[in-house]
């Protein structure tokens, strides 16, 4: 008997031991020779979480979501040009943040949101923000980075359930460092 539980516990710990390697894989994508992020290996790629995103992947049942929308850098001057908008966003990596970030009180409701940190995301200005919020009824935490390129204005934006902000926080954390032009 003394055997057979010290094999099972052996077994046990060995399950454990790779089940925490198979959760620090990575996968690097890169999007139309622009640019790569580097994700967690389990998500799978989907086309059905925003329109304008050029990358979307998921992991439905660990309810981990990233996208990354990129626009041109003159789509953003044109935009506030257009919409009268330049007395209330500079043309720059802040004014991009600051509009992205207004823009999200429509589509959730925020309960509770980080200050803006200023970093640098490989050799590029960003800003980063942290957001708890609902949407349709689902509470929710938002991790999210804009990113001043050479040509191009990146939005990485991670998610998950705000259950699982703790378990899925420091994968979402290290994603949003990962974005490279190519």
């Amino acid at each position: 008997m003394h055997t057979i539980m010290r094999n099972l516990s052996i077994l046990l710990f060995l399950f454990m031991f790779v089940a925490c390697l198979n959760n620090d894989k990575v996968q690097v994508v890169t999007i139309d020779n622009r640019y790569s992020l580097t994700i967690p290996a389990f998500l799978k790629e989907v086309s059905n979480l925003n329109e304008d995103a050029s990358l979307q992947y998921q992991h439905a049942m660990k309810e981990f979501y990233v996208v990354v929308i990129d626009e041109p850098k003159a789509e953003l001057q044109k935009a506030l040009e257009d919409n009268g908008l330049n007395s209330l966003y500079s043309d720059d990596v802040d004014g991009f943040a600051n509009l992205l970030i207004d823009g999200m009180d429509d589509a959730i409701t925020i309960t509770k949101k980080s200050d803006v940190i200023d970093t640098v995301v490989n050799s590029m200005p960003a800003r980063m923000i942290q957001i708890h919020g609902e949407i349709e009824g689902i509470n929710a935490f938002y991790s999210v980075a804009y990113i001043e390129g050479k040509e191009t204005y990146y939005q990485v934006m991670t998610w998950t359930l705000a259950s699982k902000e703790k378990k899925n926080r420091e994968k979402m954390d290290k994603l949003l460092y990962t974005l490279k032009e190519l």
